[in-house]
C-alpha cells in the first residue's frame, strides 16, 4: 500500500524553516549595533522604505516625508513595519471646508 502511495505522491524529507528576515537584513542590524551613529537618542531617516528593526525601540526618529521631518517615538509594536507607514506624505483634501467658505462668501456678497 505504501508503494502505491509513494508513486502517487512521493514523500519529501525536506523540512522548510520559516525565515521572516533575509540574511542581508540580519547583517545590517548587526552592523548597526557596532556603528556609533545608531547610539544616538534621535535619528534622522530619509528613506521611508526602511524596515523598523528592534534596535530602534525607545528612540525618537525623525522621518522625512518629502517636505519636512515628522518626529515619531518607536515602540515595540512598530517593529517589522516600514517607517513610511507612520508618516503622511500627502496633503489631506478639505472639500467640505472649501464649500463652507464659498457659501459664507456668497452670503456676505448678497447682504
Amino acid at each position: 500500500m505504501d508503494k502505491i502511495l509513494d508513486k502517487i505522491s512521493p514523500r519529501t524529507t525536506k523540512t522548510h524553516s520559516l525565515s521572516y528576515v533575509s540574511s542581508t537584513t540580519w547583517r545590517q542590524t548587526f552592523l548597526m549595533t557596532d556603528n556609533p551613529l545608531h547610539r544616538k537618542k534621535e535619528i534622522y531617516i530619509y528613506d521611508r522604505s526602511t524596515t523598523i528593526s528592534p534596535l530602534y525601540i525607545g528612540l525618537r526618529v525623525h522621518i522625512y516625508s518629502g517636505r519636512k521631518f515628522y518626529r515619531k517615538y518607536v515602540n515595540k509594536w512598530m517593529v517589522g513595519f516600514k517607517f513610511g507607514e507612520f508618516v503622511w506624505n500627502r496633503k489631506l483634501a478639505m472639500y467640505k471646508a472649501k464649500q463652507l467658505r464659498k457659501k459664507q462668501k456668497k452670503a456676505k456678497n448678497k447682504k
